[in-house]
């Protein structure tokens, strides 16, 4: 357990074909945990270990006191790293705060470098916004990565080109593919193997270094500047090393996006250090190693992925 992630909130200003309910038309949450309850639940995860914090939604830059939870994980640990997952709309307005802040690194979601197909994607008609704040991140926060979920039919003819605008920018970029959710039952008809989408790019790759825990299997080419990872949770399950927890924004806290199983968190906070802690050690220490595997039939028991993270 070194990693924790942070789900801040449901809500999302994007409503992505992957990522929402079929039929969902949009979600407001009235109700926004308070920071005070994070900063709890923060201080006594990086007591017991935890070392890199990311913070995600929904979308985590809906959330107003961000900035501020990123300084006050800074705070209490100067070498805890911090991170960021967002769809990127708000950055260009909001990156200078973050990197005031201390944000070490963020990771932005971007599928496809087509207007009109980020459209369809996305729910929404702002992928120049998008792009203006992908190039304020790198303007101010030291790591930017990009994120590409892989769809057949939809962007899997795209690769090549998300690569060539990523090293244009000088930043890497990782292709994730298309995992089973609690809404759509099954991975088979978006899913395309990291490989394939390998070959689709057209550059002769060979392996990097790549931290064990890491769920990226990084590469370079003697062509590109950038690293290219690809994130292969269904072909290659990288289970074993995962050393992640994620909290949600109701307390709730999960070992892995395929468990349902749960130990909410914010309960336990009147308690002393001691009990706290040895409750989410008994917790973490019956982590299951399922990964992407489990039958369809049971995905309806997964909390959703715009609860917890993604």
């Amino acid at each position: 357990m070194g990693y924790l992630r942070v789900s801040l909130l449901k809500v999302c200003n994007f409503n992505c074909i992957y990522c929402r309910p079929p039929s969902f038309k949009g979600y407001r949450q009235r109700d926004f945990t308070s920071s005070e309850k994070f900063e709890s639940a923060i201080e006594l995860l990086c007591r017991m270990g935890i070392r890199k914090v990311r913070f995600t939604g929904g979308e985590p830059t809906l959330y107003k006191d961000l900035p501020h939870l990123v300084s006050f994980t800074k705070k209490l640990n100067g070498n805890i790293h911090t991170a960021l997952t967002t769809n990127g709309r708000l950055l260009k307005r909001m990156a200078p705060r973050l990197a005031e802040a201390g944000l070490d690194s963020v990771n932005i979601s971007l599928d496809t470098v087509n207007a009109a197909k980020f459209k369809f994607i996305t729910g929404v008609d702002c992928f120049e916004k998008v792009v203006a704040g992908i190039k304020a991140a790198i303007e101010y926060i030291p790591d930017v990565k990009l994120n590409c979920v892989v769809i057949r039919d939809v962007n899997d003819e795209e690769p090549k080109e998300l690569v060539d605008f990523a090293n244009q920018l000088g930043i890497d970029i990782r292709f994730i593919e298309y995992m089973p959710t609690r809404h759509n039952g099954s991975a088979n008809r978006g899913y395309v193997a990291g490989t394939v989408t390998m070959g689709r790019i057209g550059y002769e790759f060979y392996p990097v270094a790549t931290e064990k825990e890491s769920p990226a299997r990084y590469y370079k080419s003697k062509a590109l500047s950038n690293r290219v990872g690809f994130v292969n949770s269904v072909s290659q399950p990288f289970c074993t090393h995962c050393n992640r927890i994620r909290l949600a924004a109701d307390g709730h806290l999960y070992t892995c996006l395929f468990s349902a199983r749960a130990i909410n968190i914010f309960e336990l906070q009147n308690k002393s250090f001691d009990s706290e802690a040895e409750q989410i050690d008994n917790f973490v220490a019956g982590k299951q190693y399922v990964g992407c595997s489990s039958p369809p039939a049971q995905n309806q028991f997964l909390p959703a992925f715009y609860e917890i993270g993604g």
